[in-house]
């Protein structure tokens, strides 16, 4: 009686090999590009959270009014529509 190995008849041919090797490479290429973005993004979140701790209530008030002075029709219309929200917001 001749015995069969399972393994024989799941043999691959050097093309089929080479296929997944190249699929392997594209997919450890992608990774890394995916984490140098990561990284990327990451300490661009560390540094926004860094300016955010830094930067004072002045600073913020001032900016706001040199937005003001600068557009003061786009400021007028958001005023408004905040007002509107509250308003909605808060009624009785």
């Amino acid at each position: 009686m001749t015995e069969t190995n399972p393994a024989a008849g799941a043999a691959e041919s050097p093309s089929e090999i080479h296929s997944a090797a190249d699929a392997l490479k594209r997919a450890k290429a992608e990774l890394e590009k995916a984490q140098a973005y990561y990284e990327k993004v990451r300490k661009q979140a560390v540094e926004g959270v860094k300016a955010v701790r830094e930067t004072s209530v002045g600073d913020v008030i001032d900016g706001t009014l040199d937005a003001v002075r600068r557009h003061p029709g786009t400021s007028l219309t958001i005023a408004a529509l905040l007002g509107l929200f509250l308003g909605r917001l808060f009624r009785r």
